[in-house]
């Protein structure tokens, strides 16, 4: 079952309600309306959003990254536009006089959005099935513009004034293309009598390849201008209705204010019970970042290794700035870290760096009775059931210098093997500490049970029909 998120108007049909001021955790919902019209008539209630020190609360917004990750997962954005892009919210100068700042209400987003308010008509083409949306009533006062935006998965919104002193900031030339987000996929939905864009949804290229290939985002956003005779309820209950087929019951939005006292009992019940989920949810999170040791390449590994050797209970050093990749320290033995990933086999390179990493190390005089240990990532881009380790053309090269090499995908079967309590960080050492060259798990590689997703998803489901 959907479970709506409602930024900005109070509505009875949301399952999750954020005012302006308030931060909502997209995750909560899987489709989202954010109601920028109704930001627009409020705008003198609120604050910019980098100034948290006002009188009036500061415009909380998602993340580019958080709505990336959004619609990656299936969900959906539904965007009410405003009448202008050009409307001001409250901040204050460098002495702490009230100063009011243009303020972009589409900054938070992973596409550039303008809207040209020079024209306006009542000529619309819409898409067959919306045209019970562009009916004879509706006027429209802005076109649409879209575009790419630069990358930035941080906020979009930064300190608005300009510095106190200094220089005046130097031109900056364009920036490349890789400095933008992929180009996203922009469908019509609605247009004028002159091609100019009034309503469209659009959709995301995964920034990394996926089995291969790049994937366009299952979940979408879309960009709907305000119609005149409706206002944010029949906007939200319209696009339940015919966008995503939901059998919404129409009663006035304060019948919700109205309920039995074992009726409030049930649901602060599932209130705690959501939580919980939750915090189920962000376990869940923080186990599967381990992943990423079998798909990333060097920075990536150099930084999420070392954490994974730590959760086994090794004693890690951090890397060293143009060096060594880190350490473990055992109690007599000393190994050297070289952490890569190619999508390739392992590369002779990576071998005489860990070999100068022990010179390094052995002039510096740091450690004891040093090892050096490559940890490779193979065939990055291949499922793990499928990469091929031929050791016959380096594994004597690293017997000469006493050199061991651990697969990320053998480091991860290990991880699971210490999780299932199977080994403890003894064993681990053990296997670090064999006379063995190629490092290997105990066990074949561990796959999931089950979609723990789609098992949290239902239990929501329940929940929200019950609620």
């Amino acid at each position: 079952m959907t479970r709506v998120l409602v930024k900005g108007p109070e509505t009875a049909l949301a399952d999750v309600q954020a005012d302006w001021d308030e931060e909502e955790n997209l995750i909560d919902s899987n489709l989202a309306f954010y109601d920028l019209k109704h930001l627009q008539h409020r705008n003198y209630e609120f604050a910019y959003p980098t100034f948290d020190s006002l009188s009036k609360d500061p415009v909380q917004l998602p993340s580019k990254g958080d709505v990336i990750n959004y619609l990656h997962g299936g969900n959906d954005i539904v965007i009410r536009l405003p009448n202008t892009s050009k409307f001001h919210l409250e901040g204050e100068d460098h002495d702490g006089n009230e100063e009011w700042f243009e303020f972009n209400p589409f900054a938070w987003l992973p596409i550039g959005v303008g809207l040209n308010e020079e024209k306006s008509g009542d000529l619309v083409t819409a898409e067959p099935e919306w045209e019970w949306y562009f009916d004879d009533d509706f006027h429209w006062e802005t076109v649409l513009q879209l575009g790419a935006a630069i990358r930035n998965t941080g906020s979009g919104y930064h300190d608005p004034r300009p510095p106190k002193s200094g220089p005046a900031p130097k031109s900056r030339s364009m920036p490349p293309p890789s400095a933008y987000f992929p180009s996203p996929s922009i469908q019509e939905l609605a247009s004028n009598n002159v091609n100019g864009l009034l309503a469209a949804t659009v959709k995301f290229r995964s920034e990394r390849p996926i089995n291969g290939g790049f994937k366009e985002s299952d979940g979408q956003i879309y960009f709907l201008p305000p119609h005149p005779s409706r206002d944010s309820g029949e906007f939200i209950r319209g696009i339940l209705e015919r966008e995503y087929g939901f059998d919404v019951e129409h009663q006035p939005d304060w019948v919700e204010h109205y309920a039995l006292p074992n009726e409030d009992e049930f649901r602060n019940r599932i209130e705690q019970i959501e939580m919980e989920i939750s915090d189920i949810e962000s376990g869940v999170q923080e186990a599967r970042r381990y992943r990423s040791i079998l798909f990333e390449g060097d920075d990536e590994l150099e930084e999420m290794v070392p954490e994974v050797l730590r959760r086994l209970g090794l004693d890690v050093d951090g890397e060293v700035p143009g060096g060594r990749d880190g350490a473990i320290k055992l109690e007599d033995q000393t190994f050297i870290l070289e952490i890569t990933g190619q999508s390739d086999g392992v590369d002779h390179q990576k071998i005489r760096q860990l070999e100068d990493h022990l010179d390094d190390t052995a002039s510096e005089g740091y450690g004891t009775n040093r090892t050096g240990l490559l940890i490779f990532n193979h065939f990055k881009y291949r499922d793990p059931t499928n990469r091929q380790l031929t050791t016959a053309n380096f594994k004597d090269r690293l017997e000469k210098r006493d050199c061991k090499l651990l697969t990320t995908v053998d480091l991860y079967q290990i991880l699971c093997d210490y999780e299932r309590e199977e080994i403890d960080t003894e064993h681990v050492v053990g296997m670090l500490t064999s006379g063995d060259t190629i490092i290997r798990a105990n066990n074949p590689l561990c796959q999931s049970a089950g979609q723990t997703e789609s098992r949290l998803g239902r239990l929501r489901r329940r929940l929200s029909e019950i609620m």
